[in-house]
């Protein structure tokens, strides 16, 4: 879905307009850049949860050489899906 389906979308449930959808999803979309890394979970009801992760840092392999590497440490961020979120792609 592309994000102007999902505007529409998003304007034909909550009955506004396409504008008022786009300034919505914009905005949720920067709410959770900002506070992800604030908060470290944000949980959408009915939708599902962010979480902010760490991964250490590791030894890996470079495919192509066989050369072992050092892989820095990072965060990386996850999102679990709600119970009914499931159930509805899961029936």
């Amino acid at each position: 879905m592309k994000k102007s389906e999902l505007v529409a979308a998003l304007a034909y449930h909550a009955e506004s307009s396409k504008a008022e959808a786009e300034r919505f999803l914009e905005a949720f979309g920067k709410t959770i850049h900002a506070e992800i890394t604030k908060v470290v979970k944000i949980v959408v009801p009915e939708v599902g949860t962010f979480q902010l992760s760490r991964k250490e840092a590791r030894k890996g392999r470079n495919p192509q050489t066989g050369e072992e590497i050092q892989i820095a440490a990072r965060n990386n961020v996850t999102f679990k899906p709600a119970k009914s979120l499931q159930d509805k792609v899961n029936p």
